[in-house]
């Protein structure tokens, strides 16, 4: 049998979930709780072997908890079932430890071979979901294109960009030199070489250059 908990706010929602789920003969399903904090409680309670949770709840959100819960309960799987599609809560929810991301538009019969699939070690994602993280590693990929062409561009080596990237952050020469194991009167140097290399007339120009390119 497999365990699920299920964690969500919405009392008639995870009624839903808990009748659906149970329909399942490989299926034991219980409620996990209303928000984070009784979800983390009855992980202890009842040793699911996947965890069915929303993000926004009251007191602590999914979030929060899912990461508390693989520090604690690392052989337990999270999946999260939501609403929201946008790429914040895709990404923090995979860098939490979310075994799976899914939305609650999703039949039944959907929901409970995501369940098996995550209970048997795949990772299962919207559809919808994916797009968006496709369309944001797309994103990404051509941002970081377009910083290498820079880079090559305008020769900059990985001192120099360090350098710069210390300017953007408002640090002197003298603060940079002790950042970067170098004299002042090198910075200085250095300093004077960029201004030069790209054509630019003084540190806050530098800053813009960085920012505009994407080398921060």
């Amino acid at each position: 049998m497999i365990k699920v908990m299920v964690v969500d706010d919405q009392v008639l929602l995870k009624q839903t979930l808990l009748f659906m789920l149970g329909q399942d003969v490989e299926i034991d399903v219980v409620d996990g709780g209303k928000d984070g904090y009784e979800a983390i409680e009855n992980c202890e309670t009842y040793r699911p072997d996947v965890v069915l949770m929303d993000l926004r709840m009251p007191r602590m959100g999914g979030l929060k908890a899912m990461k508390r819960i693989k520090e604690i309960y690392p052989s337990i799987k999270v999946m999260v079932l939501t609403t929201f599609e946008d790429d914040q809560s895709i990404f923090k929810s995979l860098e939490n430890g979310a075994d799976g991301y899914i939305v609650k538009d999703i039949k039944p019969e959907e929901l409970i071979m995501a369940v098996k699939s995550v209970y048997n070690n795949l990772y299962v994602m919207h559809m919808n979901v994916l797009q968006v993280l496709k369309e944001e590693i797309i994103r990404i990929t051509s941002e970081r294109q377009k910083n290498n062409d820079t880079i090559d561009h305008y020769d900059l080596s990985p001192m120099e960009i360090k350098i710069i990237q210390q300017m953007v952050n408002g640090k002197s020469n003298k603060e940079i030199a002790s950042k970067l194991s170098f004299t002042e009167g090198t910075v200085k140097n250095k300093v004077s070489k960029l201004l030069c290399k790209l054509d630019v007339k003084d540190r806050t120009q530098i800053a813009v250059f960085a920012i505009k390119h994407n080398l921060i």
